[in-house]
């Protein structure tokens, strides 16, 4: 694999200074922004161009971490390992769950507008493979929205912190085995000098047909590391969302119902209105998600629907619509007339519990190098997510890396001299190779890498996948969408690679045989 995107010589490039360098606007990095000591300079970078357009403002659920007296800290480390199906670093997952609460009340000093009960305490919910009420939310079901705006306004007024947007990371690099920069594009190639870089740049839901995903969720992030020489681990594991909305708009990225439904009561149910997690769980509709979707998609080839519903006949309708606005509203734009008609549902991918391989402070094994969020494997996750343990790992472990630049900072050079060198003279791709690129390889992973997988099926995706990595490989890139096909390309070999060499089924890496039985 080549070592850099494209062909560059830093002494014929605009050089800026900084820091630290925080690639992504989401959750983690707005927090891990505001974290870093206003005795350095902060710079963030996103490739949107609005903070709205990042994942962590579309998550609905909330936020997981002990607050009610009646919930303790060992019944979430238990939930969180359950869910993680034997691969969880229960280390990692102590300190979650352990800093969890801390986290929530800084939040509550920032004035992330937290839904409140009439005695003014912390509204708190229950989502699935949780034993007990530990959700925090904001807006019903707009938690990741309130929190993402809040924190973004927050970066906005920091005077170390200058935000750029529409602004691309080509290429972390490297000298000796450790950071002193990263090559950016926003219209034209540039350097950013510095020593310290977290990545922050969510998942990789577009490798896929079907996802929750927004657009750019395709794991530039993870590829421009692995360039750089880390070390990643649980590739092979990628959830999928139990409850999707059926519907004919859009379906680029498809409308999550949160999981809180089914925590406020809601069932699954297929079209004969027959109730499909009775005997599948113990925890029923709140099973760990993994299990969910597979009940899901057997039920469905069992009967031959096309979709299940999720019944919330349950709730009033004045329940429904303050507790879920936002789900409330797009099911009525949809002409469902909730809660008393059911919701056509059906599992699409959602979340990426692999990643870039980091420790407790977000680390990498390349000095100067962090990760947190979606794209970093903290192993807290193991092979199957908790319901809402995403954004609390955002908060804990963007805070921890924070800490740690800020007491283990790396001097920086004020200039840097370093050349790269990509493959010369090779093909230039069209606009039509790379849509024509884009679309197979969505439909190789949703084929043969989705929620049930067999060995034939991936042996034939990673042929056609590394196929398709030595063409691009010698090829000749110059766009962010050239850019952005190569990166999808390379994280997609590493998710498939993975995927073979983990032979058994656990969590959500389910593999069957010929007979439809898991490995």
């Amino acid at each position: 694999m080549r070592r850099y995107l494209l062909n560059f010589d830093t002494e014929r490039l605009e050089q800026i200074k900084t820091d630290v360098l925080i690639v992504g606007s989401g959750i983690a990095g707005l927090y891990a922004a505001l974290h870093i000591s206003e005795k350095l300079s902060c710079m963030v970078i996103t490739k949107t161009d609005k903070i709205e357009k990042s994942n962590s403002w579309l998550a609905q659920g909330g936020i997981a971490a002990v607050i009610s007296p009646t919930d303790n800290i060992q019944s979430h480390i238990r939930d969180t390992l359950e869910a993680g199906a034997g691969l969880c670093n229960e280390e990692a997952v102590r300190v979650l769950v352990s800093e969890g609460p801390e986290n929530i009340r800084e939040l509550v000093e920032m004035d992330v507008p937290f839904d409140t009960n009439p005695e003014g305490e912390l509204q708190i919910g229950r989502e699935g493979g949780h034993s007990c009420r530990r959700i925090v939310h904001c807006g019903g079901d707009a938690t990741g929205r309130e929190t993402t705006k809040r924190l973004g306004q927050l970066v906005l007024d920091r005077s170390n912190i200058e935000v750029r947007f529409s602004t691309y990371l080509i290429d972390v690099l490297t000298e000796n085995g450790a950071v002193v920069g990263a090559l950016i594009y926003d219209g034209a190639p540039k350097i950013v000098v510095c020593s310290n870089i977290l990545l922050a740049t969510g998942g990789i839901g577009h490798l896929y047909r079907y996802t929750t995903n927004p657009r750019g969720s395709i794991g530039d992030g993870i590829a421009a590391a692995l360039r750089a020489g880390v070390k990643t681990d649980l590739m092979e594991m990628v959830q999928f969302h139990p409850t999707t909305l059926i519907s004919h708009r859009d379906k680029s990225r498809l409308f999550l119902i949160s999981e809180a439904v089914r925590g406020e009561g809601g069932k699954l149910r297929n079209l004969k209105g027959e109730p499909i997690m009775e005997n599948v769980h113990r925890l029923k509709d709140l099973a760990p998600r993994d299990i969910v979707t597979r009940a899901i998609l057997a039920d469905m080839e069992r009967t031959g629907d096309e979709y299940a519903l999720l019944d919330v006949s349950n709730m009033t309708e004045e329940f429904f619509s303050h507790r879920f606005p936002t789900i409330y509203a797009r099911c009525k734009e949809e002409g469902i007339d909730v809660p008393t008609q059911p919701i056509p549902i059906h599992p699409a991918q959602h979340y990426f519990m692999g990643g870039i391989a980091t420790d407790l402070n977000g680390m990498t094994n390349i000095d100067g190098l962090y990760a947190a969020g979606e794209c970093a494997c903290t192993g807290i996750h193991g092979a199957n997510r908790l319901a809402s343990n995403s954004m609390l790992e955002c908060l804990v472990f963007g805070r921890r890396v924070a800490r740690h630049i800020d007491e283990c900072t790396r001097e920086g050079k004020d200039r840097i001299a370093l050349t790269g060198e990509a493959p010369a003279g090779g093909a230039v791709i069209s606009r039509a190779e790379i849509s024509g690129k884009h679309e197979m390889l969505r439909k190789l992973m949703s084929k043969y890498v989705g929620a049930v997988k067999t060995r034939e099926g991936l042996t034939h995706a990673k042929t056609e996948i590394d196929k398709m990595f030595r063409e691009l490989d010698e090829a000749t890139l110059a766009t962010v969408e050239d850019f952005e096909l190569f990166n999808m390309i390379t994280v997609a070999d590493g998710v498939v690679g993975a995927a073979l060499a983990r032979e058994h089924s656990v969590g959500a890496h389910y593999i069957v045989d010929e007979n439809g039985k898991p490995l």
